[in-house]
């Protein structure tokens, strides 16, 4: 059961902070991906669905545009995100256990 909970936070932390890197990737014109850049219409919801796992990001390419930084960065954002979605998780999953056990 807590193998479960790592490998669904895992998954849902590492979509999460990687649609948000490109999002903020194709803000710039030199990094459009497959047609996808901030002209697109799906642009301005996923930078509001995902600022808060890129509003260092938006400040850092702003500052220094290096794939080295933005990387470094980005898996340090990932693994702060990892961590408290498995608690989010791992609270849901031992309320539910607790009311199941009740009744």
């Amino acid at each position: 059961m807590k193998n479960i909970t790592m490998v669904t936070s895992f998954v849902f932390s590492l979509s999460y902070v990687l649609i948000g890197t490109i999002t903020v990737m194709v803000s710039f014109p030199d990094y459009s991906i497959l047609g996808f850049d901030y002209n697109s219409s799906l642009w301005i919801p996923l930078v509001i669905l995902t600022l808060p796992v890129n509003i260092l990001l938006f400040g850092l390419v702003i500052v220094d545009n290096s794939f080295l930084s933005i990387l470094i960065l980005q898996s340090i954002v990932f693994f702060v995100t990892w961590f408290l979605f498995y608690k989010i998780l791992s609270w849901i999953k031992r309320k539910k256990n607790r009311n199941t056990q009740s009744n």
